[in-house]
C-alpha cells in the first residue's frame, strides 16, 4: 500500500512538473515572473504601431495592442501599451518572450534610397533650366493647401463633417440630372424605361439623417458617377470616351464618407475630397475612426511615383498615398488597403521598387514637375478616368498631388483657386507667348482644358496635357496661329506668389 502510495504522489508530482514546465512564465523581472496573453485572437490584419525607437519602428501584425495583457506572478496585469509607456519591460524583453511584432527601420533613415527615374524627353527640358531650387517647403504647402479650400469649389474636408440631415443628403443626391436623350450605351439605345430605373436606384424614399457619418475607404480605382447604374450616357454609339454620368474616379485609399445606399444594394452615395457621386460598394470598405487614422492620416508614408502600377490586382495611380512600413533590398514596404470576403478591411504588405515610389511626398521643384509630366506621355485620355485613363484636370491634378498640393477636380474650379493668376484674356496671340515664355513651368487654361507650360526648345513653345482630340498625353507646340494659344485665357502660377 505505501509503495503505490508513493508511487501515486510521484505520478502527481510528475504530472504537475510537466504542467509548470508548459506553463511557466516567459521570463522574471525584479523576482516577477511573467506571461503574455492575448485576449482577442481574431484581429483585422492591419500592423499597429506599438513603439519606435531612433533606428525603428515596430508594429503588431494585427490591431490589438490593448488586447494583450502582461501578467506578472504576482497577480498584476498590465495592457501591453501600459508595460511600454511605463518601461516596465523593454521591446526586447517582449520579443524574446513570444510578443509577435515587425520591425522596420524608420522612414527617417532611408529616404536618400529613392532611385530617380527620369523620362527621356523630360530631360531635354531640364537641362534647359537654369534654377532648381525648392519653390514651396512643406511648410507653405500647408499653407497653399488652405488657400485653395478658401477659394475653390466642390473641395470638401471630410475630417470635418460628423453629420448631416436627411435634407442635407437628399440636396447633395438631387444634385445632379439625368442627360437628356437620346443616349447610347455602347450601340445600344438609352431608354426612357431605363431613366425610370435608375430614378428608382436611388432609393430617395430610404435616405435618413447621418448622426454619426460612417468612413470609408477606396480599396480599388472607382469610377463616381452622378446616378448609381452601369449604363453609360454616351453621346454616339462609336465614341465610348466621354460619358455623361461619369464625374471623377477615386483612387485607391481616398478617404471618402457613406452616406446612403442604392435600392439594388450595389452602390454608395459618397463624399469624397472632391466630388459627391455613387461608387460601386465592392470599391469601398467601411473603417473605423482608428483604420481611418491609421491609413489616411499616417505619418509615415510613401507615394506612388509612376503615372500607373498594378500590384496585387489593384492599379495603384499616380500620388497615390499609402502608410510606409519600411525598406528591404527589394524596395519600400507599404500596407495596401483591402477588403475580404466578409466585407471587413484587411491589409497585404506590398513592396514596391524604389524607382516607382518616394517616402513622403516629392520635393516641389521644377525638374521634379517635369519628370512627372513626363512619365504619363504616351497615356491614354479618358474623360474623367475612365478606363485607367486621365482626362486634362486630373492629369495635372495627379502631378502636383505628388507634392502634396491638392488640386479641385474640375478646371471650371481650378482656374480660380489653385495659384495666382495672370489674365490673357485681352492679349494678342504674341503677347500671349512673350507672356508665357518668362513664366514656366505654369499652367495654361482655357475653357475646359488645362495645359502645363514645359518653355522653349529651339526658339518654339511646348506645352505637355491630355488632349481629347489625340486621346492621349501629348507634347505639343505653341505658335502664334494654332488654335490653343488663341482660346488660352489665364495663366496660373503654383508658386509661393500665392500666399502674398
Amino acid at each position: 500500500m505505501r509503495e503505490k502510495i508513493i508511487l501515486s504522489i510521484a505520478v502527481i508530482i510528475l504530472i504537475i512538473s510537466i504542467i509548470l514546465f508548459l506553463t511557466k512564465p516567459e521570463t522574471s523581472l525584479n523576482n516577477q515572473t511573467f506571461q503574455i496573453i492575448d485576449k482577442e485572437k481574431f484581429c483585422y490584419e492591419a500592423l499597429e504601431e506599438i513603439i519606435r525607437d531612433e533606428t525603428y519602428i515596430y508594429y503588431l501584425p494585427c490591431k490589438k495592442k490593448d488586447k494583450i495583457i502582461i501578467k506578472f506572478s504576482n497577480q498584476k496585469e498590465y495592457s501591453l501599451s501600459e508595460i511600454l509607456e511605463n518601461k516596465i519591460l523593454t521591446i526586447d524583453e517582449l520579443i524574446e518572450n513570444g510578443l509577435e511584432v515587425r520591425k522596420y527601420l524608420l522612414a527617417e533613415e532611408i529616404t536618400e534610397d529613392y532611385i530617380e527615374t527620369v523620362p527621356q524627353n523630360a530631360k531635354e527640358f531640364i537641362n534647359l533650366m537654369e534654377d532648381n531650387t525648392v519653390l514651396l517647403a512643406p511648410n507653405e504647402i500647408t499653407k497653399y493647401n488652405e488657400r485653395i479650400r478658401e477659394k475653390a469649389d466642390m473641395v470638401y474636408d471630410i475630417d470635418q463633417i460628423h453629420s448631416l440631415t436627411k435634407q442635407e443628403i437628399l440636396t447633395y443626391i438631387q444634385s445632379y440630372q439625368l442627360p437628356s436623350l437620346p443616349k447610347y450605351d455602347g450601340k445600344r439605345l438609352v431608354t426612357q424605361k431605363d431613366t425610370e430605373t435608375i430614378l428608382e436606384n436611388c432609393n430617395l424614399d430610404q435616405v435618413e439623417d447621418q448622426e454619426n457619418i460612417q468612413k470609408g475607404i477606396i480599396v480599388k480605382r472607382a469610377n463616381l458617377k452622378s446616378f448609381p447604374t452601369y449604363i453609360h450616357f454616351y453621346n454616339k454609339q462609336s465614341i465610348e470616351n466621354f460619358d455623361s454620368i461619369q464625374e471623377t474616379e477615386l483612387h485607391v485609399n481616398t478617404p471618402i464618407l457613406i452616406l446612403h445606399e442604392s435600392k439594388d444594394q450595389e452602390w454608395n452615395f459618397v463624399i469624397s475630397p472632391f466630388y459627391v457621386g455613387w461608387v460601386e460598394k465592392e470599391n469601398i470598405v467601411p473603417v473605423t475612426e482608428e483604420d481611418y487614422t491609421f491609413f489616411i492620416n499616417n505619418k509615415s508614408f510613401g507615394i506612388i511615383t509612376e503615372a500607373s502600377l498594378e500590384i496585387e490586382n489593384t492599379v495603384l495611380d499616380m500620388s497615390v498615398k499609402l502608410p510606409y512600413l519600411g525598406v528591404v533590398e527589394e524596395g519600400y514596404q507599404f500596407l495596401l488597403p483591402q477588403k475580404n470576403e466578409d466585407g471587413i478591411l484587411i491589409s497585404k504588405l506590398i513592396t514596391i521598387a524604389k524607382d516607382k515610389a518616394h517616402i513622403g511626398y516629392l520635393p516641389y521643384t521644377k525638374r521634379n514637375i517635369y519628370i512627372q509630366a513626363f512619365k504619363y506621355e504616351g497615356v491614354n485620355y479618358s474623360w474623367s478616368g475612365m478606363n485607367q485613363g486621365v482626362d486634362c484636370s486630373s492629369y495635372v491634378s495627379n502631378i502636383y498631388r505628388s507634392f502634396g498640393i491638392f488640386f479641385p477636380r474640375n478646371t471650371s474650379s481650378q482656374n480660380k483657386s489653385v495659384g495666382k493668376i495672370i489674365s490673357l484674356e485681352d492679349q494678342t496671340p504674341s503677347q500671349k507667348l512673350e507672356t508665357i515664355k518668362n513664366n514656366n513651368p505654369a499652367l495654361l487654361y482655357q475653357s475646359g482644358h488645362v495645359m502645363l507650360y514645359l518653355g522653349m526648345k529651339d526658339h518654339k513653345h511646348y506645352m505637355i496635357h491630355a488632349s481629347g482630340s489625340e486621346l492621349k498625353v501629348v507634347v505639343t507646340e505653341l505658335t502664334e496661329d494654332t488654335s490653343y494659344i488663341k482660346a488660352i485665357d489665364k495663366l496660373v502660377l503654383v508658386n509661393n506668389s500665392f500666399l502674398e
